[in-house]
C-alpha cells in the first residue's frame, strides 16, 4: 500500500525547505503532500516535481494542517516544531530533521524540556498548547526532537555532544547523520555539461527571508551587496559575467557595469548547482546547506558577511579552519559589530548595523575596501590550498548517510506513533 506523507519546513531561508526536497526522493513510492508559507512555499513550488500536492498554509494554525494529518501515515518535518506539535497531538508518527542542533539556545535544562515534552504529549489540549507556547522558538525545536518518533541531526561541531545530552533525558531516538543535501542533484551537476554561459563569479545570497529579514523592508544586506557587486564589476572588467542568485530575485534583472554583465535571478536548485559545479569563483554567506553543497562539489567558497545571527554562530564554529579564517565578517570591522547573543536581537542588530554602512559613505568605503581585499586574497589561493580547505571542512561533517538511516523506515512506524 502506498504510504502517504504530510510535510512542511520552517520558513527561514532556503535551508530547511531545500532539505525537505532533498529528503523526499528517499521515500520511494510514497505520496508527499506539502503545506507551507513564504520562502518555503516559494521554493517548494519551484520544485513541484518533488511533491504530490503543494498548499499554502501556516502550520501554526490547526485548521491548516488538520486535513493533512487526518490522511497521513506519517509526518516529515524539517525544523518546523509547530507541525511536530500537531502531529503528536493527533497521534501521527513524525520524523523530524534538523541541520542546526548545536545552534538552538535555551536557559532551561534538558530535564525540564523532557518534562514539558511529556506534558505536551499527554495533557489536555489547552494545557499542551500552553506548555508549548511558553517556550522560546529555539526551545520548541529542542522539544520537537524530544517529541518526534525519530529525529535526525545533521553533523556539525557540537552536535554529537548535544545528542548525547538529549539521550541522557530519554531521547534515544535522535540519530546523527551526514549532510542533508540533494545527492541526486549534486551528482547530476557533476556529470552534466557546463552551462552555456558560466559566470566568472557566482554569488549565492540564499533565501534570506526569516522571522525578521524580508525582501521589502529589513533588506539592507541585499542593498549593500548589490552596491558592492556593481562597484566590483565597474573596477574589475576581467569578471566578465557575475551571477547573483537568491530568493529576493524571483524576477530576473540584468545590469551592465563597466562592460561586466550582472544577472540577479532565482534559479531552480538543479540549475544553480550546475552553475556552482563549473564557476571558478563562488561567494556565499556562512549558510551550512550552501557550504555542504560546495564541499561535495569540491568548491571552496569565500564566505560573505553574516546576514543574521545564525551566520554569526556558524562562523564562530568554523574559526580555526581555513574556510572560517579566510571569511569576510562584519565583526572584523570593529567592536560595534559584536551583536547580542540572541537570535532575534542579534539579527535585528545586524540589520541596523548593515543599514548604517549604507547611510554613512566613509563607513561604506571601509566595508567595500575590506570586502575587496578578502575577495582578492581568496582569488590568490592555489588549487592545493583550496583542496586542503575543502578536505578540512568536509572532515567536520561526517556521519551516516541519510538514505541508509531511512531505508525501510515505513516498516518501523506504527499507527500509535512509536517505533516498533
Amino acid at each position: 500500500m502506498t504510504m502517504r506523507i504530510f510535510s512542511s519546513a520552517q520558513a527561514c531561508g532556503f535551508g530547511p525547505v531545500s532539505k525537505l526536497t532533498a529528503i523526499s526522493p528517499l521515500f520511494e513510492g510514497a505520496t508527499i503532500d506539502f503545506t507551507g508559507r513564504e520562502v518555503a512555499l516559494d521554493f517548494a513550488r519551484r520544485h513541484a516535481h518533488r511533491f504530490t500536492t503543494i498548499n499554502e498554509g501556516d502550520t501554526q494554525r490547526h485548521e491548516d494542517v488538520a486535513a493533512g494529518l487526518a490522511e497521513a501515515d506519517f509526518v516529515v518535518s524539517v525544523m518546523d516544531a509547530e507541525l511536530v506539535f500537531w502531529a503528536v497531538r493527533a497521534d501521527v508518527p513524525v520524523l523530524f530533521f534538523d541541520s542546526l542542533l548545536s545552534f538552538w539556545l535555551t536557559e532551561r535544562s534538558f530535564e525540564e524540556l523532557a518534562a514539558r515534552a511529556q506534558l505536551v504529549r499527554w495533557s489536555d489540549d489547552e494545557t499542551a498548547r500552553f506548555v508549548f507556547d511558553t517556550l522560546t522558538p529555539h526551545e520548541r525545536i529542542l522539544l520537537a526532537h524530544l517529541l518526534a518518533t525519530r529525529s535526525y541531526a545533521q553533523n556539525f561541531p557540537g552536535v554529537a555532544a548535544r545528542i548525547d545530552s538529549l539521550a541522557r533525558v530519554g531521547a534515544s531516538h535522535i540519530q546523527l547523520c551526514g549532510p542533508i543535501v540533494d545527492r541526486g542533484a549534486l551528482e547530476a551537476a557533476l556529470s552534466a555539461p557546463a552551462p552555456d554561459r558560466v559566470p566568472d563569479l557566482l554569488i549565492n545570497l540564499g533565501g534570506f527571508q526569516n522571522f525578521f529579514l524580508d525582501y521589502e523592508s529589513h533588506n539592507a544586506y541585499l542593498d549593500l551587496l548589490r552596491r558592492w557587486v556593481a562597484e566590483l564589476a565597474a573596477t574589475q572588467p576581467e569578471l566578465r559575467r557575475v551571477l547573483v542568485c537568491g530568493g529576493a530575485f524571483r524576477e530576473s534583472v540584468t545590469e551592465t557595469h563597466g562592460g561586466v554583465e550582472i544577472e540577479y535571478t532565482m534559479l531552480p536548485h538543479k540549475d544553480f548547482l550546475r552553475h556552482l559545479a563549473h564557476a571558478p569563483l563562488y561567494a556565499v554567506p556562512p549558510s551550512l546547506t550552501s557550504l555542504q553543497e560546495a564541499v561535495i562539489l569540491r568548491k571552496l567558497p569565500l564566505l560573505l558577511p553574516e546576514q543574521h545571527y545564525g551566520h554569526v554562530t556558524n562562523l564562530r564554529a568554523l574559526r580555526g579552519t581555513a574556510i572560517g579564517d579566510n571569511a569576510a565578517s562584519l565583526i572584523d570591522l570593529g567592536t560595534r559589530f559584536e551583536v547580542p547573543e540572541d537570535d532575534l536581537e542579534g539579527t535585528r542588530a545586524l540589520d541596523r548595523l548593515t543599514r548604517e554602512l549604507l547611510s554613512d559613505e566613509a563607513e561604506y568605503r571601509s566595508f567595500a575596501d575590506y570586502l575587496n581585499k578578502r575577495l582578492a586574497d581568496y582569488r590568490q589561493l592555489t588549487n592545493q590550498e583550496r583542496d586542503a580547505a575543502v578536505d578540512e571542512f568536509g572532515g567536520l561533517l561526517g556521519g551516516p548517510a541519510l538514505a541508509d538511516l531511512l531505508a525501510h523506515i515505513g516498516d518501523h512506524l506504527t499507527p500509535a506513533g512509536r517505533t516498533s
